[in-house]
């Protein structure tokens, strides 16, 4: 025995909720990504908040429509609702595959672009690396060689406890793939939230498929009463 359009409808209408709140959710994590940025080169960080940000607004917005197109039991908005949701789902994975795996233009090509102005900072003023190399105990973009490269001494912040005693002392790994690790722990939620999302989103596009079908079989029916 099949679901009855009602149970259909209020199943739609609980699904579209929990859109709206994790949709949300990922608007206040956005947020709270860019607040956290108190530097003046973004590194990847700028780019992440505001997608996270964009795709919360965008699933607000499609679950008030999805529930209003269920509440009034509209076909038409419907369909567009399924259609938005597909969309939705699609872009959902396109952002998964940009923070995952990283684009040319998405957030690997920003944390590339952020660390290399940095990098053009340092070879004409030491000391522009000094905040990630002192928070993430890192040094240079790649690794310590990067100073000989350039001619420039290794600064403290490279070195442990600002004390650069010997070569033993110096942080061996590069800045860049450090804040690259710990940009991913931060994304960690959002992929999570994610990945919820779309499996959730599929199950009410499934759903809303199924009132638009049983709404339109409904009219079909008054429709034949008449002949």
């Amino acid at each position: 025995m099949g679901l009855s359009d009602t149970t259909v409808k209020h199943l739609l209408l609980l699904l579209n909720f929990v859109y709206a709140v994790l949709g949300l959710a990922l608007v206040a994590f956005g947020i709270y990504f860019l607040a956290y940025v108190t530097y003046s080169v973004s590194i990847g960080e700028n780019v992440a908040g505001g997608l996270i940000i964009g795709l919360g607004v965008v699933i607000v917005i499609i679950a008030v429509f999805g529930c209003l197109a269920a509440i009034h039991e509209a076909p038409r908005r419907l369909l567009i609702y399924v259609v938005a949701i597909v969309v939705l789902i699609l872009v959902q994975l396109m952002f998964l595959s940009m923070i995952s795996h990283g684009t040319k233009d998405g957030l690997s090509g920003s944390i590339n672009e952020g660390f290399e102005k940095l990098w053009d900072a340092e070879r004409n003023e030491t000391g522009a690396l000094q905040y990630y190399e002192t928070w993430l105990h890192c040094c240079g973009v790649n690794n310590a060689e990067d100073y000989a490269v350039i001619h420039h001494a290794v600064p403290k912040s490279c070195c442990i406890d600002l004390k650069c005693v010997d070569s033993s002392s110096i942080y061996k790994v590069g800045c860049k793939s450090q804040f690259v690790e710990y940009l991913d722990d931060r994304l960690l939620v959002f992929k999570i939230v994610c990945w919820l999302l779309v499996l959730s989103e599929a199950v009410g596009a499934f759903f809303g498929w199924l009132l638009l079908t049983g709404l339109k079989n409904q009219d079909r029916r008054n429709n034949a009463g008449w002949m």
